[in-house]
């Protein structure tokens, strides 16, 4: 077991530039404990040698790790090093496929389109299994090197990944035997681009996340139970309540 640090700016500024050029397989060990790098986060250990199958076994250890940790604390812009941190330490796990995108380890707080805190593996696997515990699988059964369609679909809009009854009801709809349903990751054209008949991706994971945004319009979706949301549900989501 080793404390937890985090990396301070210029750690990150290291890590960014390595992985704009590696050198290697997987960053300096400077990056994971050189003063130059990084500081201290007191009161928490991490074993770097533990060794996680999906994205769902590294954010249930984590949550496990930082239990006892203030979530909004560790979701600011002032712990944003300690994930970047934790990307170093797991980064042969996180990479076995190849080198993602930068925001992949490192917090990224600005995109072309807004922030992109959502893609950093450790904090994003974190925060859905201490918000959703078992739940999060729906997005984090993955191996621990792919990111998924499910996670970009859902943990990028923050009103749906943090919308407890929505991820229940998802998770009722769309996950069986230890894994997604056919056909739950499948997007459906615009209307106008569909042909008379196809009906792929109907009533699919996207589409729930477009029906909550209108049934925001009309209910308090997030205190809504499960069961409430499963009940004001369009028609075309009734088929995936018994498909195998």
């Amino acid at each position: 077991m080793i404390e937890t640090r985090i990396l301070n700016v210029a750690g990150t500024d290291a890590f960014m530039a390595w992985l704009e050029n590696p050198d290697g397989t997987t960053p300096s060990p400077s990056l994971v404990d050189g003063d130059q790098f990084t500081e201290p986060f007191p009161g928490y250990n991490i074993d770097p040698n533990v060794t996680f199958v999906t994205r769902y076994d590294f954010g249930r250890y984590l949550a496990q790790q930082f239990a006892g940790a203030s979530f909004n604390d560790l979701m600011a812009r002032t712990s944003d090093g300690l994930w970047s941190w934790l990307s170093v330490v797991y980064f042969a796990q996180l990479s076995a496929k190849g080198i993602r995108r930068n925001e992949h380890y490192i917090v990224a707080r600005k995109g072309s389109a807004g922030s992109l805190a959502y893609r950093n593996a450790a904090r994003t696997s974190f925060e859905l299994v201490r918000i959703h515990g078992e739940y999060a699988r729906l997005c984090l059964n993955t191996s621990i090197h792919t990111y998924g369609d499910m996670t970009e679909q859902l943990a990028s809009r923050q009103t749906i990944a943090r919308n407890v009854g929505f991820f229940q009801a998802a998770y009722s709809l769309y996950f069986q035997d230890e894994k997604l349903k056919r056909g739950a990751r499948a997007r459906a054209k615009r209307a106008k681009d569909r042909k008379p008949g196809d009906r792929t991706g109907m009533g699919a994971v996207d589409r729930l996340a477009l029906a909550l945004q209108r049934l925001d319009l009309t209910h308090d979706t997030e205190s809504m139970s499960p069961a409430g949301i499963m009940a004001v549900l369009p028609r075309e989501f009734a088929k995936w309540h018994a498909k195998t």
